[in-house]
């Protein structure tokens, strides 16, 4: 497995990220992994990225696409500026990674995405960018299927990777059918189904698996949901 990110780009925005501990829990269970730092926002990284991927690991079969980029800022904040960055980084980036794994694959392969379930209010650009997403993913299953490549989104809701206050878990508790927040193994499991041979029957579907948050479309904002 290949894992890609930013960390200093993370710190500056007040996340955390370790990659040499991600690195060292997957050596742990078994897994050969490695760690590749490369911007999406270059149209350049999706090649670099499969490229370090196949030095790593060999012929990749699978995309768990969950990168994003993130800013606050309702219709009339948003600048030009503004937009390009969610689109670049979210849509663009997604599509080439999707289209450069599928140029090397040479039989059935899986890509995941991941996306944002209602409300993201005030976050225009970000929603703008997972809904185009969204449809991109419907349009890919269509044309992918015969290649035998299936193509998924995943909304895992609000997850608490650590980020949560009590206040903001309570909240969220109260607005989930199934109540609490997810955890990343919930996701992680279903990633790991999307990506089986069990599931090669399972294409164009945008999966809200967030416990029925998503259900109560009134529900308030509660912020970024981090995974």
């Amino acid at each position: 497995m290949l894992t890609t990110g930013r960390p200093a780009h993370d710190a500056r925005e007040g996340w955390s990220s370790e990659p040499e501990e991600i690195v060292a829990e997957l050596d742990a269970v078994g897994v050969r992994a490695a760690w590749h730092e490369d911007d999406l926002a270059d149209p350049a990284a999706p090649a670099r990225i499969l490229d370090a991927a196949e030095r790593t690991i060999g012929p990749v079969r699978a995309l768990v696409a969950c990168h994003a980029h993130s800013e606050t800022g309702g219709l009339m904040e948003t600048d030009p500026e503004q937009l390009d960055r969610h689109l670049g980084v979210n849509v663009r980036g997604t599509l080439l990674l999707a289209q450069e794994l599928v140029r090397r694959l040479d039989g059935p392969g899986r890509i995941v995405v991941f996306t944002s379930g209602p409300p993201l209010t005030g976050e225009i650009a970000y929603a703008a960018s997972k809904g185009a997403l969204e449809w991109a993913v419907l349009s890919a299953a269509v044309e992918l299927g015969p290649r035998g490549v299936t193509v998924n989104a995943i909304d895992p809701g609000p997850t608490d990777t650590g980020w949560m206050d009590d206040g903001l878990r309570e909240a969220v508790a109260r607005a989930t059918p199934l109540g609490g927040a997810g955890r990343p193994g919930d996701t992680a499991a279903l990633v790991t189904f999307l990506c089986s041979d069990a599931a090669a029957r399972v294409t164009g579907q945008v999966i809200h698996a967030d416990g029925g948050f998503s259900l109560l479309g009134a529900a308030p904002r509660f912020g970024r949901e981090q995974v």
